[in-house]
């Protein structure tokens, strides 16, 4: 019960964070082609040793002119993203910053990492 309940408070934190991102103004940049560019889904949760697969459909996709969206079971949110030194990070009210792990992309929120592989 206290797994379910740690967890759900978790997922509730981590989405109302998400939901609260900006559209922000269209880039100029072209990022095209860039390897991020498609859609990702989020599929594990890991808080310390212990992991989850998610059965929450959380999608994340990103455009080439810098702009995305994040889907899940509220709706979905507008996010523009930029490129850092090993990843991304998406801009806005919310800052979140993805990690390339080789084949799929994580972030961290509260200490939980959020895994996502691309579709």
């Amino acid at each position: 019960m206290k797994k379910a309940v740690s967890t759900t408070m978790i997922l509730f934190a981590i989405l109302s964070m998400l939901l609260l991102a900006s559209c922000g103004k269209k880039s100029n940049v072209d990022l095209s082609d860039s390897k991020y560019v498609g859609t990702w889904k989020c599929m594990t949760m890991s808080l310390q040793d212990a992991s989850e697969n998610l059965e929450q459909s959380w999608i994340l996709t990103l455009n080439g002119d810098g702009t995305g969206s994040f889907v899940d079971e509220d709706g979905t949110s507008n996010i523009t993203w930029e490129l850092t030194g090993n990843g991304f990070k998406t801009k806005g009210d919310t800052k979140l910053t993805f990690t390339d792990d080789g084949d799929n992309i994580k972030t961290k929120v509260i200490g939980v990492d959020l895994i996502f592989e691309r579709q």
